[in-house]
C-alpha cells in the first residue's frame, strides 16, 4: 500500500496545479496575451497526459484531456473578446498554428493509448477541432 501513497499524492498534487494554471490563465488582463497562454496550458496538459499515460493513471489522463479542452475554450473566447477585427489580428493565425499542431499531436498520441482509453482522446480532439475551426472561420470569414 505505500508505494502507491505516493503515486496517489502526486497525481492529486498535479491535478490542483494544472487547476491553478488555468486559473492564472484566466486572470491575465490582456485578452490576446490569455489567448497565447491558453494554448500553451493546453500544450502543457498533452505532456501531463502522456506522463499520466505512462504511470497509467486514469484520473490524471482524464484531468488532462479536460484541461486540454477548457485551455481551447479560453483561448477561442480570449480572441472574441479582444475587440479586434480576426482578419487582421496575428494573434487568430497563431491560435490555427498552434491548435492545428496540437490536434495533430494528440492524435498521434491517442493511437498509442489502450482502446478502452481512445474514446476520451478522441473526444478532446474533436473539441479541439471544432475550436480550430472556428478560430480559422472568424479569420476566414467574410467581413
Amino acid at each position: 500500500m505505500k508505494p502507491a501513497a505516493p503515486l496517489f499524492f502526486f497525481s492529486v498534487f498535479a491535478l490542483l496545479a494544472s487547476a491553478a494554471d488555468l486559473a492564472a490563465v484566466k486572470a491575465e488582463p490582456d485578452p490576446n496575451r490569455r489567448s497565447e497562454r491558453a494554448l500553451g496550458n493546453a500544450s502543457q496538459a498533452l505532456d501531463e497526459a502522456r506522463k499520466a499515460a505512462a504511470s497509467d493513471d486514469s484520473k490524471a489522463l482524464a484531468a488532462a484531456f479536460r484541461e486540454m479542452s477548457d485551455s481551447a475554450d479560453v483561448c477561442q473566447d480570449s480572441l472574441a473578446h479582444s475587440g479586434k477585427d480576426p482578419r487582421r489580428s496575428k494573434y487568430y493565425k497563431q491560435a490555427e498554428l498552434k491548435l492545428h499542431n496540437l490536434i495533430r499531436q494528440l492524435a498521434g498520441f491517442g493511437d498509442t493509448l489502450p482502446l478502452d482509453q481512445r474514446d476520451d482522446a478522441e473526444a478532446t480532439r474533436q473539441h479541439l477541432q471544432q475550436v480550430h475551426d472556428a478560430i480559422l472561420e472568424a479569420a476566414l470569414g467574410k467581413k
